[in-house]
């Protein structure tokens, strides 16, 4: 079990490694702020994901973790990667990212990304009024519409509710590739500016 938790505080600190010295990272990181929940092999609890304590925020223009990679200290994107494992066992790993609406459009229009969108308004009011349950019924709306969990489940936005990118992969690598791939979009865009 040892071996497996290391694994998971290794891919949460290979993701960060890749961005935080990234300046332009820093557009991605929401007001809730971003975090990276990786999943142990087959596990059914939130004391067994890996990600970072107080989360990642921006700090002189750059991503900056709040503290240590740690098991149960994630919540939003932890119940995230619960509800999607029972689906899909190979994904492990989910962030939140701010959304944009021209990344999204990019996207589709010039990526093999898999994307859905997720009308907050749907949300049935039993699911509202239940605490920590609207990240599950995110996961089990978009199961029921296209059959599989896409690389990014998106949402405009609902009262008191930020719009939202999250990113799902199966490793460290998959999830870098796909920062890749948004980061360039977000290059392209300052060079055009």
């Amino acid at each position: 079990m040892e071996n497996i938790k290391s694994n998971a505080i290794n891919q949460v600190r290979a993701i960060y490694n890749y961005f935080s010295s990234i300046q332009t990272f820093s557009m991605l990181i929401p007001e809730v702020r971003t975090n990276i929940s990786v999943a142990t092999r087959n596990t059914e609890t939130e004391e067994n994901i890996a990600a970072i304590e107080g989360r990642i925020t921006v700090i002189g223009g750059f991503p900056k973790a709040c503290g240590d990679i740690k098991f149960g200290v994630s919540d939003h994107t932890a119940r995230l990667i619960l509800t999607a494992k029972q689906f899909d066992e190979n994904i492990n790993i989910v962030m939140n990212l701010k959304y944009f609406p021209h990344i999204i459009e990019r996207l589709e229009q010039h990526s093999d990304l898999q994307l859905r969108e997720i009308i907050r308004e749907e949300q049935p009011e039993e699911v509202k009024e239940q605490e920590h349950s609207t990240m599950q019924w995110l996961i089990k709306k978009t199961i029921d519409e296209i059959g599989r969990i896409p690389d990014i489940i998106w949402d405009k936005g609902a009262m008191g509710k930020e719009a939202m990118m999250r990113l799902f992969a199966q490793d460290a690598d998959d999830m870098i590739r796909k920062l890749e791939i948004i980061l360039e979009i977000l290059h392209q865009d300052e060079v055009i500016e």
